[in-house]
């Protein structure tokens, strides 16, 4: 990649930065805005995002079969919200949080994630955008939040979490 490519693509992850954060309550822009973060695909190496899988007629990840997955679904956004809501204290983890596969990835711990869930509840609302994720950093653990836009069931939004 030459340096003028390099200089785009750094001016658009700054812009896409930016706009994600603008879009966020002050508490949580703030916060995330003094992270550290990354537009490096490889910081979510480590997720494992649901899958249909049609040969086995189960739901399975994206890096096949894992120890410790789970999946839970949900009929509605705040029934999900309010389940992660309950979510205890764990140890805490290091990791990427996103709401975008594509970056850009900022480096919270999993406590600080599970904290400002209703900021991410809002911006999920406002905006219809019902996809995030932490993913540890070098720990094999994560949380992805999904909205499922082909269910045959009445549960349209899923979390899978492992290793936490």
């Amino acid at each position: 990649m030459s340096k003028l490519q390099e200089k785009l693509r750094e001016n658009k992850n700054r812009i896409k930065r930016d706009k994600f954060l603008a879009a966020l309550d002050s508490k949580f822009s703030n916060f995330l805005s003094n992270a550290e973060f990354s537009t490096d695909v490889s910081c979510i190496k480590k997720a494992a995002f649901s899958i249909w899988d049609v040969n086995a007629n189960m739901r399975t990840t994206t890096r096949g079969k894992m120890k410790n997955w789970n999946n839970f679904t949900f009929k509605t956004w705040q029934e999900l919200i309010a389940a992660i809501g309950r979510f205890q204290q764990v140890k805490n983890y290091i990791g990427w949080f996103f709401a975008d596969t594509d970056g850009p990835f900022f480096k919270i711990s999993v406590n600080a994630f599970l904290s400002h869930i209703k900021s991410i509840s809002e911006y999920g609302t406002t905006h219809e955008h019902y996809n995030f994720g932490w993913v540890g950093a070098e720990d094999d653990v994560g949380i992805i939040i999904e909205y499922n836009h082909t269910s045959f069931s009445d549960n349209k939004f899923a979390i899978s979490v492992w290793g936490i």
